[in-house]
């Protein structure tokens, strides 16, 4: 049982790719993965910041296995761990690890080391990215690729550039060799990863000039062969260019899918959310992506109950979906992000209404995408 570990994923396909990297570092160390909390002697929660749920839903059921399962190494990594840090063992007496992102290389020693106390592992947020590849793979068809990490957008209610540092982009070089060696074990599909995919950007190198980016990257991945299909997010509105529209037009193997969150419909919002977009630019970039890419299906991120949204402003969020119809979005209640400028503000918008919203605007998705099902069904059946 020492030499096995559990590893549960709470949040977003990034935190997903860092526990199969993780996984990866436990099998090259000799250890074995198991399914089950109680068939390990190490129990690792990788959590999301993103969200208060993620977080505290992490935490109640780390308390609950602790309970249940005596004598294990806890332990709590990736962006919970880098914002909360310490504090975790306060909340958490039987905790041994709390280990930040950066840190994940290490864990197999920081194991070693818990077994003589608790464990503190917070990493350098502005470290260069390692060219690390561990050969574990959960799936033996589609893989995530990150291409970088960090965020330089300092978004008002989001948490991510303060846990994860600023972007740093891995070099082109170490991704494609990544994504050939993944096209020799099989796999098919790959999903490039990076909390702003647009704003790849890697040092120059070899033949490479300061100008490449995203969609030279885009480019290059199409030329692997035994990729068939490539997609990639996150994309950000103030980022996605007319460049990268014509890439997944002509790209054979990019799939014809762009999500782009949206946030809010309201100008008003947007600005107090630092997003750097109008509701009319916006507008404009969907209809853009549209009229380039046939068969485009577009998805989006919505967040009610921001701090100062009236019944205006949520009714201008409610107008945009109608006008866009995306083929399906996310929708979350707004919840304050200790360390964020949003956090400053008056959460103002009682719960009551943040579910009232939360629930119209689910509403409203799911009737569009059933009409969309609709039509797509109606087509089928032409003749």
């Amino acid at each position: 049982m020492k030499k096995s570990v559990y590893i549960r994923t709470f949040g977003c396909q990034m935190n997903n790719r860092d526990s199969e990297f993780i996984g990866g570092v436990f099998i090259d160390k000799g250890y074995k993965l198991v399914d089950l909390p109680g068939e390990a002697g190490v129990i690792l929660f990788n959590t999301c910041s993103v969200r208060a749920h993620a977080e505290e839903r992490a935490i109640s059921s780390m308390g609950q296995l602790m309970h249940e399962h005596k004598n294990r190494i806890y332990g709590i990594v990736g962006c919970a761990a880098q914002a909360l840090g310490e504090g975790l063992f306060k909340r958490l007496p039987g905790l041994n690890i709390v280990c930040g992102t950066g840190e994940i290389t290490r864990l197999p020693e920081l194991v070693k080391e818990a077994e003589n106390g608790r464990v503190l592992a917070l990493e350098d947020k502005d470290a260069l990215l390692p060219e690390l590849k561990p050969t574990y793979r959960q799936d033996k068809d589609a893989a995530y690729v990150s291409i970088m990490r960090g965020c330089d957008n300092f978004c008002a209610y989001c948490i991510v550039p303060y846990v994860r540092g600023r972007e740093r982009s891995r070099s082109a070089d170490g991704i494609i060799s990544e994504i050939r060696d993944l096209a020799g074990q099989g796999i098919r599909d790959v999903t490039l990863l990076g909390q702003n995919v647009n704003s790849y950007r890697p040092k120059a190198e070899g033949r490479r000039s300061k100008a490449y980016g995203f969609v030279e990257l885009l480019c290059d991945v199409n030329k692997i062969d035994g990729i068939e299909k490539i997609n990639f997010m996150t994309s950000h509105p103030k980022d996605a260019t007319g460049a990268l529209f014509k890439a997944m037009k002509n790209l054979d193997k990019v799939r014809k899918h762009l999500h782009l969150p949206l946030q809010s419909g309201s100008d008003r919002i947007l600005k107090l959310m630092q997003r750097g977009y109008t509701r009319g630019g916006y507008f404009d970039l969907i209809s853009e992506a549209l009229a380039v890419i046939p068969g485009l299906r577009v998805t989006t991120d919505i967040i009610v109950g921001f701090p100062g949204e009236g019944e205006e402003d949520f009714g201008k969020t409610r107008s945009l979906m109608e006008e866009m119809k995306f083929d399906s979005a996310y929708i979350f209640k707004y919840s304050p992000r200790a360390g964020t400028e949003a956090a400053k503000m008056p959460d103002d918008v009682s719960l009551r209404l943040k579910k009232e919203r939360h629930k119209t605007l689910l509403d409203l998705q799911r009737s569009i995408s059933k009409g969309k099902a609709h039509e797509k069904t109606d087509c089928c059946h032409c003749t």
